[in-house]
């Protein structure tokens, strides 16, 4: 399941891979973690994948999607957080 980590600082959100790609064949799901802080998942128009919804346990703040099976597909997302830049980062989904 591939983890993305999802930085916040000085008003710029960032990430430790912008392009993710994610296995149909072994149904992966994908997810993105923070200890910087409170972050939204929301999927480009045209996506019919739902926005997951962020929690925080223990200071971590987490959303997590998937799992993935249609092949050949890019997803096309945002990152957001209030008082932050948006980011727009992108996973593929792979065999």
């Amino acid at each position: 399941m591939p983890d993305i980590v999802v930085s916040l600082k000085d008003g710029k959100i960032s990430v430790d891979s912008s392009k993710v790609k994610a296995s149909a064949k072994d149904h992966q799901k994908v997810t993105w973690k923070s200890h910087d802080g409170d972050f939204q998942i929301e999927f480009k128009p045209g996506s019919t994948w739902p926005n997951p919804t962020t929690t925080n346990t223990g200071g971590v703040w987490k959303a997590e999607t998937g799992p993935f099976t249609a092949v050949g597909t890019t997803l096309k997302y945002a990152v957001k957080a209030v008082g932050y830049e948006t980011l727009d980062p992108e996973i593929e989904i792979i065999p």
